[in-house]
């Protein structure tokens, strides 16, 4: 269970990354922010429509908010066997 829970995390870790990298590369795009594909993607985008964070606060708070959804998940997996 540890390790698919390390995986939503690691998938939460390339998610934000990847946003970054599309952020990067159509910077003065100032609706990314506001994208509902962000905001279902990427929840840390709402915590960053109130407080600006770093691209690498972004990254790291998606990646324990993918793991603890996971952990979520994965124990009602477990739960139902």
């Amino acid at each position: 269970m540890s390790r698919r829970v390390g995986l939503w995390a690691l998938l939460g870790f390339f998610v934000a990354c990847a946003w970054v990298v599309i952020g990067l590369f159509t910077w003065p795009n100032f609706n990314l922010g506001h994208s509902p594909l962000v905001a279902i993607t990427a929840p840390a985008a709402f915590v960053g429509s109130v407080v600006p964070l770093a691209f690498y606060w972004f990254i790291l708070l998606n990646s324990a908010i993918y793991g603890v959804l996971g952990l979520g998940v994965e124990g009602l997996r477990t739960h139902k066997r």
